[in-house]
């Protein structure tokens, strides 16, 4: 009897309670996690932001070539990239991992 009783509980303590996920009055949860590149791209834009003086160069090194952007305008984060423009009206998009610094002050020159 006692087995009895105990399935019976058993099978209206599901059906009351085991109800499928689809029919939860829950919406699901869209957990979204920003990149590293993502991260590092805004972290940039933020920077660059404080910079006050002028001009502000960029420095960014890719396949052991290091470039140097000059009197930049502005710095945008989009998805992972850095939009940088230049005061000539030139545009470049750039991977975060290969900049190497943003300042005010001129780089030396190497002789």
């Amino acid at each position: 009897m006692k087995t009895l009783a105990a399935a019976f509980f058993l099978t209206v303590a599901v059906a009351c309670f085991g109800q499928p996920a689809s029919q939860s009055s829950q919406p699901p949860v869209t957990v979204r996690v920003a990149t590293e590149v993502e991260e590092l791209a805004r972290g940039y834009a933020a920077a660059f932001s404080s910079i006050t003086r002028t001009p502000v160069y960029l420095i960014h090194s890719r396949d052991d070539t290091t470039t140097v952007l000059v009197s930049v305008k502005s710095v945008k984060a989009s998805a992972g990239v850095l939009i940088v423009e230049v005061e000539k009206g030139l545009t470049y998009v750039i991977n975060p991992r290969d900049v190497v610094m943003i300042t005010d002050a001129p780089p030396r020159k190497d002789t």
